[in-house]
């Protein structure tokens, strides 16, 4: 392919992907990454040489939006897939041709999705409805530049030469279904939230009922009547099973008669003093 080609097909994927700046990735052979962040598309395509000696060399040549953005990628898709996202209202911005018959999908949400879990989970979606690789959908996934070879050794063409990365399509549009279908994403992710919150309340419960009752420790002959160690012992117990510490104090507070520390007040900074030193001793 010529240097005039290749800067053509650099310029359309660059503006189909809609972006002023970008982030470009050298994999070269011996598993360094050469990661060049921030660059205007003209400083992309200024690197045309460079990048066309590094690919020569074996080196795979990658590109993404740079920070946040409204694009995701769905890898590893066959033709099939993609009239599939046609047909279900979400056509492509940009479709690359990694290999013959292989494929990667850009799709435009029209908008930056607020967070890098929101855009993660979106892209694990569309992964999940079209058959895409989930190891490559998340917010900061590299696509394939066009105009360089796939050096990866399987993509091997039958002649022993490897493949172009071919621009298949570079509409740069928004997809009709964006709206719905990011209604759908936030829907996810406010249900993943929820899920989480219950998983961590029933794991601090079932935490707290692993907890010894004051009372044992007191009892306990290892510490031979001296009520102040076993106060400390199981403020440090309680805390390490996610007793906040004004629970601990409060347990201390009701736990034994306090009265030889002297008036309430001296009782109360007995219990919270015991119980801050127990809560970071069980975050040391």
């Amino acid at each position: 392919m010529s240097a005039a080609i290749a800067r053509s097909i650099i310029h359309r994927q660059l503006c189909a992907m809609g972006y002023g700046l970008f982030d470009l990735g050298v994999f070269r052979p011996d598993g360094r990454m050469l990661l060049r962040e921030g660059w205007k598309s003209e400083r992309v395509e200024a690197a045309l040489n460079w990048l066309r000696h590094e690919n020569a060399r074996g080196a795979h040549i990658f590109i993404r939006p740079h920070g946040v953005h409204t694009l995701s990628l769905i890898d590893d898709l066959n033709s099939e897939a993609i009239i599939r996202m046609i047909e279900d209202g979400f056509q492509p911005a940009l479709v690359v041709e990694t290999s013959p018959g292989n494929f990667q999908v850009w799709v435009n949400h029209g908008r930056v999705l607020s967070g890098r879990g929101l855009s993660t989970l979106a892209a694990k979606e569309l992964a999940r409805r079209f058959g895409g690789d989930p190891s490559s959908a998340d917010w900061r996934h590299f696509g394939r530049l066009a105009g360089f070879t796939n050096q990866k050794p399987k993509r091997r063409l039958e002649n022993g030469l490897q493949p172009f990365v071919r621009l298949y399509e570079c509409r740069g549009c928004i997809y009709p279904a964006a709206q719905e279908f990011l209604e759908k994403v936030h829907a996810l992710a406010e249900k993943a939230a929820a899920e989480c919150l219950t998983r961590k309340k029933s794991q601090s419960n079932r935490n707290q009922k692993r907890i010894r009752p004051l009372t044992r420790f007191h009892d306990d002959p290892r510490y031979a009547g001296d009520m102040h160690r076993a106060d400390m012992a199981w403020a440090v117990h309680a805390a390490s099973r996610g007793l906040s510490e004004d629970q601990i104090r409060n347990e201390i507070l009701n736990g034994r008669d306090l009265s030889k520390k002297g008036r309430i007040q001296r009782q109360i900074d007995y219990a919270q003093r015991t119980a801050i030193k127990a809560v970071i001793s069980a975050r040391t």
